[in-house]
């Protein structure tokens, strides 16, 4: 149980997971995801000449997407290449009865 003098779990800084990820990359397509899940689902339910709605969509998304990934190669290269590495624990996360006294960390004698 935390103690109410422990940091904020939000205050600790911490490394973008693949859950993160997908959930940004899931609200930035949402247009593009209703656009062929509507035309689907009305496909389904009413008509199957509504399939043909979805496909359209879908192949100029994909046509879009490709496009757009040629196009950012090589600032998405660029930014990959010259990102510092960064771990998941940091000092300020790490537990505080773990420091010793024969390290020669600055957070272990702080």
């Amino acid at each position: 149980m935390p103690e109410r003098n422990d940091p904020a779990p939000a205050a600790v800084p911490r490394c973008r997971t693949r859950t993160d990820a997908a959930v940004a990359w899931t609200t930035g397509h949402a247009a593009e995801l209703a656009g062929v899940a509507v035309p689907l689902i009305g496909g389904v339910l009413f008509t199957p000449w509504l399939d043909l709605v979805s496909v359209v969509w879908a192949a100029v998304w994909a046509v879009n997407e490709i496009r757009l990934r040629r196009t950012t190669s090589t600032a998405r290269q660029f930014a990959v290449a010259t990102r510092p590495a960064q771990s998941a624990l940091t000092a300020s996360a790490a537990p505080a009865g773990r420091a010793t006294e024969d390290t020669d960390r600055k957070e272990a004698k702080a």
